[in-house]
């Protein structure tokens, strides 16, 4: 076949696998279409670095994490054990959580473990929808102008009102599912959610 005529024909696969979406990809990739994991991990490849950038700051480690969410991925996918339907992009976070816990731990193993950092405002910022209905437009806009200051008061708070704004605004969970995936009530999710915001804005005009 002529160059042009493949390279049409490859970029018309492409466009294919870009129109679907991510659970029919998964179903593509169990069955042996390695030109659907791709697409997946193009499609996914900023969330899961800044999700790891949120707590991890040395980039080495941030790629090594990476390439483990994936394989962790190709190897669920592959074996039949994905069972996620119409949540792939939950599910993808919650493996990323999961293998940046087991970075934390095998750095406290070694004697080398540091606490939670973000020292990536801009990253954290693309991801964190600030102006959302807790947040009025003013406030929005501070949250915007100081970047390095709304990282600080992130990497702040405690483990658990860290979790739900991971929870809320990079994956998008309703409260709902945030109490449900945490074991807590939807008071507790949602007090947890306002403390968060209010040392946050605390943070922000000291």
């Amino acid at each position: 076949m002529p160059t042009g005529a493949s390279g049409l024909k490859n970029r018309t696969t492409m466009k294919r696998y870009e129109g679907m979406k991510d659970d029919e990809l998964v179903h593509l990739y169990a069955k042996g279409c390695d030109e659907a994991f791709n697409e997946l991990l193009t499609r996914h490849d900023a969330y899961v670095h800044t999700f790891i950038r949120f707590s991890i700051s040395d980039e080495d480690q941030v790629e090594d994490v990476f390439q483990d969410v994936f394989i962790k991925v190709m190897l669920t996918i592959r074996q039949g054990r994905y069972t996620a339907e119409g949540k792939f992009k939950s599910w993808l976070g919650r493996v990323a959580h999961n293998l940046v816990i087991d970075y934390f731990r095998r750095q406290k193993a070694r004697g080398t473990s540091q606490p939670l950092e973000s020292d990536n405002p801009e990253g954290i910022v693309q991801t964190l929808q600030v102006a959302s209905g807790d947040l009025s437009a003013e406030e929005a806009i501070i949250f915007r102008e100081h970047l390095s200051e709304l990282s600080a008061g992130i990497s702040s708070l405690s483990a658990e009102q860290q979790e739900v704004v991971r929870l809320r605004y990079w994956e998008e969970l309703s409260f709902k599912e945030i109490a449900e995936q945490t074991g807590v009530s939807i008071n507790t999710a949602l007090g947890r959610m306002r403390y968060a915001l209010g040392h946050l804005k605390r943070h922000m005009r000291s």
